[in-house]
């Protein structure tokens, strides 16, 4: 088992998590998905990824979405306007907390 936590993504995105302890990853499109599988697999139970790998995570997003763990959470690099990561996790936790707790329109 390789932790409890891993970052995917590219060099300058994960290199700050560094100082969290967590495992980081440089990926660049294309190693992305069997990355994520290599983690998964080895039981780590929370995995961020870079945002702009959504499209290419797809299939494995769906696999695991009803599942408690892998979590799998992207996080926003500021490099895609779609703001994927920010209105995800705006969502799980209006489904945790039962009310949307933001104040402002994210």
């Amino acid at each position: 088992m390789f932790g409890d936590l891993a970052v995917v993504g590219r060099k300058q995105n994960v290199l700050p998590f560094l100082a969290t302890g967590a495992n980081v990853y440089s990926v660049e499109k294309g190693e992305v998905g069997k990355k994520v599988l290599e983690l998964i697999n080895n039981g780590v139970r929370v995995i961020l990824f870079a945002e702009e790998f959504t499209e290419e995570l797809t299939e494995i997003l769906k696999k695991y979405q009803t599942e408690t763990f892998p979590c799998l959470m992207p996080f926003s690099t500021g490099d895609t306007p779609e703001r994927f990561a920010i209105k995800r996790l705006k969502g799980i936790i209006k489904k945790a907390v039962g009310a949307d707790i933001f104040l402002e329109e994210l």
